[in-house]
């Protein structure tokens, strides 16, 4: 199914009297009628010296609330309130005789000094209103839009295109242009028909370059919307994506014929369709006046430094990706490396307590043996070596070794000791006070 196309071939605004002019409501409905045909994009052609700035704003909002892709066309002169829908489109073509003209808003107030400020102000309101809409679609600034609207400015083609206010040139050919404002309805189905043969006769030599060229001017409407990145490693990123669809494109017509086929295969269209491109990607300072062979030297050159580019990225990448696994690499040594070191520190700790722990058991065991103390006092002895080996040691050391009552027993027994009760008990006293 075709792409729906709407037509603006009035004046903006619907005049009862005359029975001229194209209402709002009556291009919402138009517009509704495309949005249920189940296309994805819908195109209007304008050439209107502009009229109602209401009606105008009412068909921008349209166009922008809609859910289908706009591309709006300047086909001969589209003035004042007409460049409100005009601006709403996506993509935005203009024919290379195509003129565009803003100015300030006028009105007529009659009545007092009241009635007359209440106009200059609203007048102002409306022509406020109307910068901030141009300078939001072409990035210029708001007091720049606003000059060229106090000047009543007319665009040609490649001013329009230098400015933002269009994407583009349209072909000049026989195909794109608009036909006569005047040609009745019925007439214009004929017009565009007999056009069709030379379109369908060069259709499949530039369909994929078409295709190609549809979605870097998608990216590049991305950029336009901010809906793509446009700085950092993801905004590089977008940027080569749309040289390369530019690249494919250029390959895929190279070598057509300059005076043969239609204008998708004329290096003017080209150029003129990837100007306002390369400028939104911010590589090319040319314009539609610009030779061709300057052109296709700046394009080589543009291609061959984002190739070079390009390479640099990926090379940066590469050594990027090897040092992260030397830092890895390096990372998992140290792991090891502390792992090992914990082991054997942990490894000291254990032999220090053993050691320290046999010299406490040799101490005490020893100051037992000695007599120096009992064997119900070994459990606090003990603690006291455990916590200060050296002072506890001491303390033992100055504690005189005793003598037990059952060992002199046995030396009586032995006869070391005199048998009378008396002088024994005597010995053993003497013993045991270490006489």
């Amino acid at each position: 199914m075709a792409t729906p196309t709407l037509q603006i071939y009035s004046a903006i605004g619907y005049d009862a009297q005359s029975d001229t002019g194209l209402s709002a409501a009556a291009f919402g409905a138009q517009l509704a009628q495309a949005e249920a045909s189940g296309e994805r994009r819908v195109s209007v052609r304008i050439n209107s010296g502009g009229g109602n700035w209401q009606e105008g704003q009412s068909m921008y909002d349209l166009l922008k609330a809609s859910a289908l892709k706009v591309d709006t066309y300047c086909v001969g002169l589209v003035a004042s309130a007409a460049t409100l829908p005009f601006m709403a489109g996506n993509k935005r073509l203009i024919a290379a005789h195509g003129k565009l003209m803003i100015h300030n808003c006028a009105s007529q107030v009659a009545g007092g000094v009241v009635e007359l400020q209440n106009g200059i102000t609203q007048q102002q309101a409306i022509n406020d209103s109307m910068a901030q809409l141009y300078a939001s679609a072409t990035g210029q600034t708001v007091e720049k839009c606003a000059k060229l609207m106090a000047a009543t400015t007319y665009l040609d083609a490649p001013q329009a295109v230098a400015l933002g206010f269009a994407t583009g040139i349209m072909p000049d050919t026989q195909a794109t242009q608009a036909p006569p404002a005047d040609m009745p309805a019925a007439s214009l189905h004929s017009y565009y028909a007999a056009l069709l043969p030379d379109v369908q006769a060069a259709a499949s030599d530039v369909a994929t370059a078409k295709r190609w060229l549809e979605e870097a001017i998608a990216l590049h409407e991305k950029h336009m919307a901010g809906t793509a990145p446009t700085t950092g490693k993801d905004g590089e990123k977008s940027q080569m994506e749309m040289m390369d669809q530019m690249k494919k494109a250029l390959t895929a017509l190279k070598g057509k014929s300059t005076t043969g086929g239609t204008a998708a295969s004329k290096p003017m269209h080209m150029k003129a369709l990837l100007l306002p491109i390369f400028a939104a990607a911010g590589m090319l300072t040319l314009t539609a006046a610009t030779p061709d062979a300057e052109v296709a030297t700046a394009v080589q050159a543009a291609f061959t430094e984002r190739d070079k580019f390009k390479k640099d990225v990926e090379t940066a990448e590469a050594n990027a990706k090897q040092a992260q696994a030397t830092a890895d690499a390096a990372t998992a040594e140290l792991a090891t490396a502390t792992a090992k070191l914990k082991e054997v520190e942990e490894k000291a700790t254990a032999d220090a307590a053993a050691e320290a722990t046999a010299k406490v058991t040799a101490l005490v065991d020893g100051a037992v043996a000695a007599g120096k103390i009992t064997a119900s006092q070994k459990d606090n002895y003990t603690i006291l070596a455990t916590a200060n080996l050296v002072s506890t040691a001491a303390v033992l050391d100055a504690i005189p070794a005793r003598r037990s009552l059952t060992g002199e027993l046995d030396k009586v027994e032995a006869g070391t000791m005199p048998l009378t009760a008396g002088g024994a008990m005597a010995e053993i006293q003497a013993r045991l006070a270490g006489k």
